[in-house]
């Protein structure tokens, strides 16, 4: 029998239903106010943005690139703008848009660099807002207290957060039904066995993991 000890990281999938939802709730704040083109936050905000988009019939979406979160549910030192706005953006009504505010210093660079840029105004947007980041965006579709802190798995990195949170579970060689157990007890994580299968076989196709005698470790 192994003994698993780990520090509790509770994760949430999101579903679509709750984008749709999050993405008209964000509309309706903004009310009459008009934007001529969005900045999309990438990687996060880069769905989200085309969504919001939609909804306000923006065609002019530009993006930057910040960088903060590495690997599922562990944060990769302080953010930092690694791919800047090229368009020029003077006179603009710009609304930047991202997925979450967890840190905030991810939206925080992205507002900064956005202003370099000379929009005439420059609102932003973001589905979730965590109460203990840096900055509160202008727009956010719900409000997580840091004591309800999940890392939430949407829909556009589902699969890249299901690899991950396996790949933690296999800290020393387990089977299915341990790393099961672990994904519940240290994420509150229940996957379905088609993508759980799906995760496994893609992780032992790149050469991430390895099977033997019943038993899965990291390659």
């Amino acid at each position: 029998m192994i003994i698993m000890d780990f520090q509790k990281v509770p994760a949430q999938i999101v579903s679509w239903e709750e984008i749709e939802r999050w993405a008209e709730i964000i509309v309706e704040k903004i009310g009459d106010l008009e934007f001529d083109c969005v900045i999309s936050v990438i990687r996060g905000g880069l769905v989200p943005s085309r969504i919001v988009a939609d909804y306000l019939s923006i065609k002019d979406i530009f993006t930057l690139k910040t960088e903060h979160w590495g690997i599922t549910a562990t944060p990769d030192g302080k953010a930092a703008v690694t791919y800047p706005i090229v368009k020029d953006l003077s006179g603009r009504s710009v609304l930047l848009v991202d997925d979450i505010t967890d840190t905030g210093q991810s939206l925080k660079l992205a507002l900064d660099a956005t202003k370099q840029k000379n929009p005439r105004i420059v609102k932003s947007a973001t589905f979730l807002h965590i109460n203990k980041a840096e900055i509160v965006p202008d727009y956010f579709a719900e409000e997580v207290t840091a004591d309800n802190w999940k890392w939430f798995i949407f829909p556009w990195n589902r699969r890249e957060d299901f690899r991950n949170l396996i790949l933690n579970c296999i800290d020393v060689p387990r089977t299915r039904d341990e790393i099961t157990s672990c994904l519940i007890k240290k994420n509150d994580l229940h996957i379905s066995r088609r993508e759980f299968e799906e995760t496994i076989s893609w992780l032992e196709y790149h050469d991430k993991i390895k099977n033997g005698n019943g038993k899965i470790s990291k390659a």
